[in-house]
């Protein structure tokens, strides 16, 4: 089967085909161990090894959407792996939500137990204009 390098392009620049090429190898067993080599018969291990080169190709087909850059530096394809992982890793799904938002450091007291935003032009400690606050070194430091 050919895929021409446009449409390898236009399905590696999707996070949801990276997502499911990730589901792809991993049934592929790529990213896991299936069977030991010392205990299984050869026609199992025969099995789990075109799985796995099955997995390869898939791999292959999709690098080819990559660069010409990336390609001619990486030909394994390490690097449409790691965008695979990392579309798999990064999913909305994946995420933890956080029960409590960040702090913001502009909205910590100041030693003397004033805001640290509260001197900037603005008020909201984000500006860059010539009223806002400026951290000094602690005492000993000068």
């Amino acid at each position: 089967m050919s895929l021409a390098e446009s449409d390898a392009a236009f399905l590696i620049a999707r996070p949801e085909f990276r997502r499911f090429l990730h589901a792809a190898i991993q049934g592929a067993g790529l990213l896991g161990q299936q069977a030991m080599a010392s205990g299984a018969d050869s026609a199992l291990l025969a099995f789990l090894e075109g799985r796995r080169s099955l997995g390869f190709d898939l791999i292959a087909l999709a690098h080819r959407g990559q660069e010409q850059a990336v390609r001619s530096h990486d030909p394994l394809g390490l690097t449409t792996l790691q965008a695979v992982l990392d579309a798999a890793l990064c999913a909305k799904e994946n995420r933890l939500e956080r029960p409590h938002p960040r702090t913001r450091y502009d909205e910590l007291p100041d030693s003397d137990g004033t805001d640290a935003g509260a001197n900037d032009d603005a008020g909201d400690g984000a500006s860059g204009g010539a009223g806002q606050r400026r951290f000094a070194p602690p005492a000993g430091r000068r």
